[in-house]
């Protein structure tokens, strides 16, 4: 089969002089992996791991942060130390291809819970 993801984006600003937008539409997208996995995982204050169940190979994910107050980190962790790649407010989601097998996520000052869906790539 082929174009089992359908992602669209859509971005618009206008606060004073900047009016901006970005509309590249939906792109269809191949998914060569039968699994995926998520849920919503309560986050510390220290990186942890997402629970990938059985996506050896991940592709695209979605996040969101259920929180009402504090943001969440999501990043990598080769060896000891923690890369912040994405940063999620309050209430904020995101779409992204992951470029790691094990992402992490870490919160400000209090657990999240942080919604997430990873498919395979």
């Amino acid at each position: 089969m082929a174009n089992e993801i359908s992602v669209s984006l859509r971005l618009a600003v206008n606060n004073g002089y900047i009016v901006h937008q970005e509309n590249p539409g939906t792109n269809s997208l191949d998914m060569s992996g039968i699994v995926a996995t998520g849920g919503i995982q309560s986050i510390g204050t220290t990186e942890e791991a997402l629970a990938m169940g059985d996506v050896s190979s991940p592709g695209y994910a979605y996040f969101r942060n259920c929180d009402k107050a504090n943001y969440v980190e999501i990043g990598v962790k080769p060896a000891a130390t923690f890369y912040p790649f994405a940063k999620l407010k309050y209430g904020e989601a995101a779409i992204i291809r992951l470029g790691t097998a094990t992402p992490y996520a870490k919160a400000n000052t209090g657990a999240v819970s942080l919604q997430y869906y990873i498919l395979a790539d």
